[in-house]
């Protein structure tokens, strides 16, 4: 409990310095028995997947399947990935033989987008200033805090599923290609808003990996769970022969202040997806779009009724926030048939951190294919 509430209060100090910044721009592995690759699952055959309809799939190029240790936390490095300060990186892969099915679970961590809250002293965005490598995922708080990643967890309805962790090194909600110079007190600093370019180069290996899967869920925490919502089409797209799933946690799909927004947009260079005509005026455009594109897949949101992080990064008082997230929670109801979400009364940030056990029990719903998963809220 203690090491949790530490995370939690790591996130919010994030938070509270994003709120001071400008927006102008001046553990190891064990040794296991053998390698592993992805084999026929025991699992019974879920729905359909539900493509693009009239596109065709990005075009990913060829990568080399992963191998990795039975069920260890093994490193692997990703050819042309890139942190914000244009370091290398990588991936961590959980493997298993007990299933062809994966969890793809993307880090949160902030966001920054000039050069006082890339580059400053109190960056508001996780591991920019470090990068990301073998070492970081070694020793992440985020891996042990999140028990969708804990296989020793009888509640966890991915302990016997391929675990995928993506680390958050980019800044920017896993959404850029762009790569710019940014000035902090008179230095240049190379800047690679690449988080949407990592994710393509890791699906060129992960689709190799995977080749099998015909289901694959794509969740994420804060920024995660923003990233998650901005490459579920990408996703699926990519794997042609699973249905893709997504579990929001804290990415709520609201509007940030309209200045805010185009200036991620701008700094960013925001891949968003070409055939959405919404999704360019904010997050909430992103529902409408998947909801019709994707009728058969689930899109389950976990939220705060006030999230003490993402008002804050968004421009709002925690009043608008929550009143924002309503309208967005009533418009589920009334329009999204595979579209659900869990609300936690009160004001905090990241539910899967210290999940209650009716959240659990949602989210085993939601993963098996439950007729009986519904939305919750206070």
């Amino acid at each position: 409990m203690h090491f949790v509430n530490a995370l939690g209060m790591v996130l919010i100090t994030v938070a509270v310095s994003a709120c001071g910044m400008s927006s102008s721009g001046s553990g190891d592995p064990v040794a296991p028995p053998a390698p592993v690759t992805t084999t026929s699952p025991t699992d019974p055959a879920p729905a359909a997947p539900t493509g693009a309809s009239g596109t065709s799939a990005p075009a990913l190029a060829p990568g080399a399947p992963i191998t990795a240790p039975e069920k260890t936390w093994t490193w692997v490095d990703v050819a042309g990935s890139k942190c914000l300060d244009g370091s290398p990186t990588g991936i961590g892969v959980n493997l298993t033989k007990d299933s062809d099915d994966v969890l793809v679970f993307l880090e949160g961590g902030g966001a920054c987008w000039d050069a006082a809250s890339c580059w400053g002293p109190a960056p508001t965005a996780f591991n920019v200033l470090t990068g990301y490598g073998k070492a970081q995922l070694d020793s992440d708080p985020q891996i042990p805090a999140i028990y969708l990643l804990d296989r020793s967890d009888t509640d966890n309805p991915f302990k016997d599923k391929n675990i995928v962790y993506v680390p958050y090194c980019t800044g920017d909600s896993f959404s850029g290609d762009n790569v710019t110079t940014l000035n902090y007190l008179g230095t240049d600093h190379e800047s690679h808003f690449v988080g949407h370019k990592n994710i393509e180069l890791y699906l060129a290996r992960l689709v190799a990996t995977f080749p099998k899967a015909k289901r694959v869920w794509l969740a994420g925490d804060s920024a995660g769970g923003f990233g998650a919502s901005f490459n579920f089409g990408t996703f699926q797209e990519a794997f042609t022969k699973a249905r893709v799933d997504v579990i929001d946690d804290s990415g709520q799909p609201i509007d940030p202040d309209p200045a805010k927004w185009a200036q991620w947009r701008s700094v960013w260079n925001m891949q968003l997806p070409a055939d959405c005509a919404t999704c360019a005026k904010g997050p909430s455009g992103f529902v409408d779009y998947y909801r019709v594109k994707f009728p058969t897949n689930r899109f389950g949101l976990i939220s705060f009724d006030y999230d003490v992080v993402i008002a804050p990064f968004m421009s709002l008082s925690l009043t608008q926030f929550h009143d924002e997230l309503t309208a967005m929670l009533d418009h589920f109801d009334m329009s999204f048939t595979n579209g659900h979400y869990f609300v936690l009364a009160g004001a905090s940030h990241v539910g899967l951190v210290t999940p209650t056990d009716d959240l659990k029990s949602w989210v085993k719903e939601m993963v098996s294919d439950s007729t009986i998963w519904q939305s919750v809220r206070p």
